[in-house]
């Protein structure tokens, strides 16, 4: 039998030299340790929450490294980024909410969502078609006032659809909506009559419905359009279908003075604060709701087919393609437009999903049906500095962390605003 050697036994007592050594690695340990988290948490705050422990969803590390050097560092702006599967929901933060409220950013932190938006206003469409409000077929000065001209083409009207599926031939805004004719500042004061007077003031080039063209325009005037048969204000309507069906009580238009101060971040461009524009309220439905993180994830989970409502079949709806358009994603996907989202595949997989953008904010919401995944994300910087997209894209494993910086040289907008 091996006989089993002993160790010596050493104690503080018998070996003072091991037990100064000791001593002195404690403490480095403990400066050092200390001195990592103040340099942590002096540039940015970073959180993780979930709805279920078992949820084994991270960032990667390259990831993670890319948000904190591009948006926390260099863009000085926060972003809340969620993941939702089968297994629930997690969120994950960076940054804080502004210079003056250096309180870090969570799941129940207002952002600007801007064109996001506009799928709250393609699911009311939706919702109303179902029920048989309205049809997406019926031409649009169907539901307008008989002293509006409405434009058409070779005698082709434009249809609620088109409004829907920016394929009515409208501008992307209408030329009267700026203030003293300046290109990207929106007139406050922009109106029911100055809306009508901008639709019946422009000329369609080609049959509705024949090509795709982005029109925030088309988005607003469906807004109006669905508020006037409702009889209601458009974020009313919106609540009484979309948000109160949901869930959603932390997204919409106003804020209250202590939503602002306590739970509202500030938008940066460039890696400084800057102020957004007010979205005119007659158009508001092309970009003007703040959301949180918690509150988007119900709505992705409502698109996968997690959470069953009453809206069940408009989202089944208003996700069914309606024209192509020209690709514009790293991973040179076919696209495709939908009641306004926007559908990319390689014909195994379709994921659909919409940026919002306006100045100083940036947000993305994705998911794809089959994989049962989605992610939302909201950042306070502008999309000049980051773009969302491609970030959801990598986060989804569409693609590889190569691409975060990719830019298209297609784009869809004409002119500056929302996105």
């Amino acid at each position: 039998m091996r006989r089993r050697r002993s160790l010596p036994n050493i104690t503080p007592c018998n070996s003072p030299a091991l037990f100064i050594s000791i001593c002195l690695l404690l403490l480095l340990s403990t400066v050092s340790f200390t001195a990592i988290s103040k340099i942590s948490l002096t540039p940015f705050a970073y959180s993780t929450t979930s709805t279920n422990s078992s949820m084994n969803k991270e960032i990667p590390l390259t990831v993670k490294s890319f948000i904190l050097n591009q948006i926390v560092n260099k863009s000085k702006a926060a972003i809340v980024v969620g993941f939702i599967d089968p297994n629930g929901t997690r969120i994950f933060s960076f940054g804080n909410m502004s210079k003056a409220h250096n309180v870090p950013v969570n799941g129940n932190t207002f952002f600007d969502i801007g064109s996001i938006t506009k799928t709250f206003t393609t699911l009311l469409l939706a919702d109303m078609a179902t029920q048989g409000v309205v049809n997406l077929t019926d031409p649009i000065e169907k539901y307008l006032p008989a002293s509006v001209k409405v434009p058409e083409f070779k005698g082709h009207k434009i249809t609620l659809e088109n409004l829907a599926s920016h394929t009515s031939g409208l501008p992307e805004w209408p030329s009267n909506i700026w203030l003293n004719n300046k290109v990207g500042v929106f007139n406050p004061n922009y109106n029911e009559t100055m809306l009508y007077q901008g639709l019946s003031n422009t000329t369609l080039t080609r049959e509705p419905g024949s090509e795709f063209q982005y029109s925030s325009f088309g988005i607003g005037l469906l807004a109006h359009i669905l508020s006037l048969k409702a009889g209601l204000p458009y974020e009313q309507l919106v609540k009484h279908r979309i948000l109160d069906v949901l869930g959603m009580n932390d997204t919409k238009i106003t804020l209250s003075p202590y939503e602002i101060k306590n739970r509202f971040s500030i938008g940066h461009r460039g890696g400084k604060e800057i102020t957004t524009p007010t979205v005119p309220e007659i158009v508001a439905a092309a970009g003007a709701f703040r959301s949180t993180a918690d509150d988007l994830l119900k709505y992705t989970s409502a698109n996968l087919g997690f959470l069953h409502t009453k809206l069940d079949g408009a989202i089944q709806l208003y996700h069914l393609i309606i024209h192509s358009i020209i690709p514009a994603n790293p991973m040179n996907y076919s696209e495709y437009v939908a009641l306004d989202w926007r559908v990319l595949t390689n014909f195994g997989t379709e994921t659909l999903s919409h940026e919002g953008a306006i100045n100083g904010w940036n947000a993305l919401v994705a998911f794809i049906p089959t994989n049962q995944i989605g992610v939302v994300l909201l950042c306070s910087c502008d999309s000049k500095d980051v773009d969302m997209h491609n970030l959801g894209f990598v986060l989804l494993h569409l693609t590889g962390v190569q691409n975060l910086n990719w830019r298209s040289n297609i784009s869809i907008h004409t002119t500056p605003g929302l996105s």
